[in-house]
């Protein structure tokens, strides 16, 4: 795999937030390789854990300083810049704490949990002057690029309609891994831990970004949101939705309406992004196809060497830093993917119906018939009686 392209002089002194999780190593293994960066510092609470204690340890031997706490990161003057890898209910806090130390931030997904915490962040952005942008990976993969260069081109004339579904599998052990998972609430702060904000939040905003003409970055809002939310797992932690079924108009040119459904109870991960034209149809499921109507299929792929998308996303966040402007995935756009989802909570009234775990099985013929009936389960002709 060969290393990311550097861009600027003087690397970005990075301190990371949050060392454990699935997502800590990742970025570790990006700014190890980017020469647009030098590891600064990291912090975890959790430094006897063995995951963190590996984390930790890559830091150091890149000449890093180890601390306890988020605070401590941002009181160290070699760091100028944060990653937070911290848990969603604390990117709000952390955020701010950053911005009033003169850090720059690149905030893991989601933005955060709430539109309100967004608002708050944005304006601490705002207010410092400095860099704030969100690692949302997909904006950076090669093949969603170039999927939207042509549908963008008008490849397959205007889009109409848009079917996101984004299917995962998760065992009720995954909601007893730690005390904050498929939580409404924690520590008093907005959590939401379900799967629009976890598995889905990637595929949601990719879709919005996807359809949304113009330079980066830019994310569609999306108005007329009716939802339908379940709970199929019966794991005792969870409180919120482990599958979501979404509408909405799109507002972009043509007002193209949107389907989605999320899940962590299909028995086959794909996640996919199908765009209908009145010329034809592309396909995103981590390759793009473009269906042009008359025309040979283009297929566009990742070349492996841009991390899944994550180099290009921090590149752009390095260029930001040192030279100005704008990021690929601003928190200015990026908190539309935030409202969208507390959207669908509204509109389903934040009810999140018990559904049974023995349906699991039928539940892909289900989504499959909401897409081709253009509804939610509730108004299929065959409706389930979970619905």
């Amino acid at each position: 795999m060969r290393r990311p392209e550097k861009l600027i002089d003087d690397p970005v002194r990075i301190g990371q937030i949050g060392l454990g999780g699935g997502i800590a190593p990742s970025h570790l293994n990006e700014m190890e390789k980017n020469p647009n960066f030098l590891l600064a510092a990291g912090c975890d609470t959790r430094l006897g854990d063995a995951a963190v204690t590996k984390s930790a340890q890559r830091i150091r031997d890149a000449g890093g300083a180890i601390y306890d706490t988020y605070q401590q990161v941002l009181a160290d003057p070699r760091v100028e810049a944060v990653v937070i890898a911290a848990p969603h209910f604390l990117h709000r806090e952390i955020s701010v704490a950053a911005f009033a130390a003169g850090k720059h931030v690149l905030c893991e997904k989601p933005l955060a949990t709430h539109p309100e915490d967004c608002k708050i962040m944005l304006e601490a952005q705002r207010q410092s002057g400095r860099v704030g942008a969100v690692q949302m990976q997909h904006v950076g993969r090669k093949s969603m690029l170039q999927m939207r260069e042509r549908l963008q081109a008008g490849a397959i004339g205007d889009i109409r309609e848009v079917f996101t579904a984004t299917l995962w599998w998760r065992e009720n052990s995954y909601y007893g891994r730690v005390g904050w998972a498929g939580r409404k609430m924690h520590n008093g702060q907005w959590n939401l831990d379900g799967v629009m904000l976890n598995q889905g939040i990637h595929f949601i905003n990719e879709t919005l970004v996807l359809v949304t003409p113009g330079k980066l970055p830019t994310v569609a809002e999306v108005r007329d949101v009716r939802s339908a939310l379940y709970r199929f797992h019966d794991a005792p932690q969870l409180e919120m939705e482990d599958t979501a079924f979404v509408t909405g108009m799109l507002d972009v040119p043509g007002s193209p309406r949107l389907h989605l459904v999320a899940t962590t109870c299909a028995t086959i991960d794909r996640p996919t992004v199908e765009i209908i034209g009145t010329k034809g149809r592309a396909l995103w499921n981590g390759v793009g196809h473009v269906f042009a109507d008359g025309q040979p299929m283009e297929e566009f792929h990742d070349d492996g060497g841009e991390f899944d998308g994550a180099s290009l996303i921090f590149n752009s966040f390095a260029k930001a830093v040192r030279h100005g402007g704008a990021t690929m995935t601003d928190f200015s756009q990026i908190m539309r993917t935030t409202q969208f989802v507390a959207d669908a909570y509204a509109a389903a009234n934040w009810n999140i119906k018990p559904a049974p775990w023995s349906e699991v099985g039928s539940l892909g013929g289900i989504i499959a018939a909401t897409q081709r009936q253009r509804t939610l389960p509730a108004g299929l002709q065959e409706k389930p009686d979970w619905a």
